[in-house]
This record gives C-alpha cells, sequence and structure tokens, in this order.
C-alpha cells in the first residue's frame, strides 16, 4: 500500500498528539471504497461537536507520542447505535489518556451501515490492515495492535474479534467497554440492532452479528468492562461473551462494577473510574510485550506473513511427518484443506485404525494442492487419494477463479495419481452459504451446486469414485444442516459422523 505511506509522510507532523489535533489523518480507501452505504462526502456532518452523522469517506484520526518505538497501538472504535460515530469521549479521550503513556490512538471513524450490515465491519477489516501495513511508518513491524470498543462500537470491535479474515486483520488483543454483543431480541440493544440489521431481522442474520456465538480458541485475548447498572446495554451482553471466551480458553478478563451506567467512555468520572482505568491500563501493557505468555497466540506481523508466504503451497507442513513415515503402506491420503486437516486432527481413531492419512492444510486453493500434491501424495505411495477441495478457491482465497480453472487442478492431481498407479478419489464439496473470512462472496450455495456437477461429470467421464457427502448435509437454503457446522464451513463432530461411513462405502471398507 505505497499509497498509505505517501499520505503519511505528506500529513505527517510527528508529536506529543492532542484531541484537537491529530497526527494524521488517513483515509481507509485512498482510491475510493470499493462499496457505498448510500451516502456521498457532502452528506456527513457534525452534532455537538463531535458526533459525526452519514460518513461516506471513512478514515483514521492517528494520535501518537513523541517516540518512535511506540508501547503499543490501540485501534479505538466509538460507539453511537450504528448511527453516528461519538468521537469525542470515546476517540479523542482514549488519545488523550493513552498517548502520554506512549501508545499510538487510532480513533477510526467509520461508515455506518444505513441498510448495509456489513459495511462497518469491512471498514474495521480494512483498518486493521492500514495499521499492519504502515507499521514500519511507527518504527516497529513488530508492534501489537489492540482494538479498543465502545458500545455500539464495542459490538464493531467484537465483530472484528471474531470475524477477522486473516492474520493482518486479526488484533492482538481486545477491550471491550459497555459492549453491544448480541443480536438475539432478549438481550441486544435495540437501537443498534435496528440500525444494523433493519427492523425485521432474519434469524441468519442475528446468529452472524451475535459476537458470543463466533468465539473460537484462536479469538484474541479480551477484557471486558461493564456497569451493573447500566441503563442502556444490558450488562449480560458482557457476560455472555466472557462466558464465550472462558468456553473456548481464550485468556480474558472481566470487570462489571456496581454504578457507572453508561457511555462515560474516558470523559466523566465515577466512583469506580480509577479502578476501571487501572484495569484497562495494565491489560493493555500486558498484552503489548510480545513475550506475554506463551499461549496468547499473537498475530502475524507483515514480514512474518511475507516470510510463511515464501513457502506459499506449504511445503514445509509435512516434510517432516512425511519422512517419518519411512515406508508406512497407506490405504489412502485424505488431501485438501482445513476440512480434511480438521477430521484428521478430531477424529484421529478413524484415520490410523483404517491405514489413512490427513494432509490437509487451512486455507489451501486447489493450485496450492496441486503444487505439493508430489511431495504429500505421490512419494506416499498410498494405494488411493481422497481429495476434497474447492471450497477454498469459491472463497477467493488466493483470489478470483472460474470453476473451469478449479476442475483442471482437479483433473491433473486425478493424472498425476493414475500415473503412478494411485486410485483418485473424488468428492463433492460441502455446502456452505457464506464465508465470513470473505463477505464479498454473496452465491456461495449457486457456485458449490455448480462446483460439485462439474466435478461429477469429470468422474464420470473418467470412471473415478465420486463421493457425494453434499446431498447428505445440505439444508434447503445451499448450506449445512442446522448442527453439523458452527461456522456454516467447517463440520462439527456430527458433521464428520455422517461423512465417515460415506467415505467408507466408496473406498469398499466396512
Amino acid at each position: 500500500m505505497k499509497r498509505i505511506f505517501f499520505f503519511l509522510i505528506v500529513l505527517g507532523m510527528w508529536g506529543i498528539a492532542s484531541a484537537a489535533t491529530p497526527s494524521q489523518v488517513i483515509p481507509l480507501y485512498p482510491d475510493g471504497a470499493p462499496d457505498s452505504n448510500g451516502f456521498m462526502p457532502s452528506d456527513e456532518y457534525v452534532k455537538n461537536g463531535a458526533k459525526l452523522y452519514k460518513i461516506a469517506a471513512p478514515r483514521i484520526d492517528l494520535y501518537r507520542p513523541v517516540q518512535t518505538q511506540p508501547s503499543g497501538i490501540i485501534l479505538s472504535i466509538p460507539g453511537g447505535g450504528y448511527s453516528f460515530v461519538s468521537s469525542e469521549n470515546e476517540g479523542e479521550k482514549v488519545a488523550d489518556f493513552f498517548v502520554p503513556q506512549g501508545y499510538i490512538v487510532a480513533v477510526l471513524k467509520y461508515r455506518l451501515p444505513n441498510h448495509h450490515e456489513l459495511i462497518p465491519l469491512r471498514d474495521a477489516l480494512q483498518a486493521m490492515r492500514v495499521l499492519r501495513d504502515s507499521a514500519q511508518v511507527w518504527g516497529n513491524t513488530s508492534t501489537p495492535i489492540g482494538v479498543m470498543g465502545f458500545s455500539a462500537g464495542g459490538h464493531l470491535a467484537a465483530s472484528l474479534l471474531t470475524h477477522y479474515t486473516d492474520s493482518i486483520t486479526r488484533p492482538d488483543y481486545g477491550v471491550l467497554v459497555y459492549p453491544v454483543i448480541s443480536m438475539d431480541s432478549s438481550l441486544t440493544h435495540q437501537g443498534s440492532c435496528r440500525q444494523l440489521l433493519g427492523d425485521t431481522p432474519t434469524t441468519e442474520q442475528r446468529d452472524y452479528w451475535s459476537c458470543e456465538r463466533h468465539v473460537t480458541a484462536d479469538t484474541p485475548p479480551c477484557l471486558i468492562v461493564a456497569c451493573q447498572d447500566d441503563p442502556t446495554v444490558k450488562v449480560t451482553n458482557s457476560i455472555i461473551f466472557y462466558q464465550a471466551l472462558t468456553t473456548n480458553k481464550v485468556p480474558s478478563s472481566l470487570l462489571i462494577v456496581p454504578f457507572g451506567k453508561h457511555g462515560w467512555g474516558f470523559s466523566r468520572s465515577f466512583q469506580d473510574r480509577e479502578l476501571i482505568d487501572q484495569t484497562i491500563t495494565a491489560f493493555i501493557a500486558t498484552c503489548s510485550k510480545r513475550d506475554y505468555c506463551a499461549m496468547i497466540k499473537h498475530s502475524e506481523t507483515l514480514l512474518q506473513q511475507q516470510k510463511r508466504l515464501k513457502d506459499w503451497a506449504g511445503f514445509s507442513t509435512y516434510a517432516a511427518d512425511n519422512e517419518s513415515l519411512g515406508g508406512t503402506k497407506l490405504e489412502a491420503v485424505f488431501y485438501g484443506n482445513s476440512i480434511t486437516y480438521n477430521w484428521a486432527k478430531m477424529h484421529p481413531e478413524f484415520f490410523s485404525s483404517h491405514h489413512f492419512i490427513g494432509r490437509g492444510i487451512s486455507g489451501q486453493t486447489s493450485s496450492e494442492l496441486l503444487v505439493r500434491f508430489r511431495q504429500d501424495v505421490i512419494d506416499l505411495q498410498p494405494k488411493k487419494v481422497v481429495i476434497l477441495c474447492g471450497i477454498n478457491d469459491i472463497a477467493q482465497n488466493n483470489g478470483t477463479i472460474t470453476l473451469e480453472h478449479i476442475v483442471d487442478n482437479i483433473a491433473s492431481m486425478c493424472e498425476l495419481a493414475k500415473t503412478n498407479k494411485i486410485q483418485p478419489i473424488l468428492c463433492s464439496i460441502l455446502p456452505a452459504r457464506s464465508f465470513r473470512w470473505n463477505t464479498f462472496v454473496t452465491d456461495a450455495p449457486e457456485q458449490i451446486k455448480a462446483l460439485n456437477s462439474m466435478i461429477l461429470s469429470y468422474a464420470v467421464r473418467n470412471n473415478i469414485p465420486y463421493v457425494d457427502y453434499y446431498s447428505a448435509m445440505v439444508d434447503q437454503d445451499g448450506g449445512l444442516l442446522q448442527g453439523l457446522s458452527n461456522d456454516e464451513v467447517h463440520p462439527t463432530d456430527a458433521g464428520y459422523e455422517i461423512m465417515e461411513p460415506i467415505i467408507l462405502k466408496a473406498l469398499m471398507i466396512k
């Protein structure tokens, strides 16, 4: 993003930031946003000096200390019920508090949904990309980046923590202050829900935007702060998110004080103000240390990601394991992406008892699978290879690709297998309604159905066994049946229990 660096250089006025004058104002999309919430830049206006309405040109107001090596970066997301952005008490005042402590504070002025529910999250994801891509400007590419969100901005921060798309958009930690968490009608802040999802949200919308339902073991560590007497956002929102974090063993803390109500941000004093300030400060200071607790998974820096991508096909993933096999006779290699990887990890007895081995790598497309096919299949000399791939191609993990090219990659794997006297087994792609890591793909069910038809046609023409998981797992909307997945893509135990007898029948194994 060279344009971002240029913009920083043009506007760079280093020094101690003050609430009145940010060091830089960084546009999220220098060439214009790829989508629209229906507003024009001329529509934006301000009330009471700090409440921003109808934002059409999202940006970051950056406040930074004198130090060239900051203690960390805090992406502050103000609230406002998804109808305005409260940029003073939950933005500028955050900078006033943390900049003197050595932190860069980036206040996000995001677009409001205006009947476009994905717009705010897309801006938050882009803000993380901008901050990571600009890390060299701050003087340290490994500077931790956390997100702090307030009220509806807390919901947006929680959405970022649970719906990040990759290691770049994943925050290193989260601080949620009196946050809206759930879109469940009994818990949510009705105004925020209405502004985000409209007057009649569907069950699927409520589920996707109920952040407590999307916590995983990879969710970043969090601190949640709220007041028991909050009349605006039920404190239960904070509690259920903490419970989800605890269930998934995510290192987190919850502080609920009896009094303080709502909307205080960093501008209002009350009985437990000092305790809250001390707790937030200590949590951020701890999470900003790169050696903080070996169990904490920090997000990649750009340099780390670039280093990893030099082995873009994942040759190193199974190299040592392949070497250790030492000529072990294998009935089948199960070959694919995270669905295959999780299967071998979650049901190891199924694999070991049938002399199967898993060679799945999370996120891989058919192009990457084709490149490493010799190392992770041919060189192992199994009797059969079970190929399950294509979902990440449709999700555009490596950019757009035609269905025809996906089938070409699969065909090449089959031809390589046959040449080396390995029987290929082709599998249908599993159903999926959408991809949380790429919400721009809106026709996943239609593409999956079409690709499965093309894979079946190729299999029939070339006398290759075809395994139909899809028909046994699809619901009426083209997604996975209820209970078979927690994220609409990856099977649960119940999903794999459906798949196992199907593949055993195809392999003619009782």
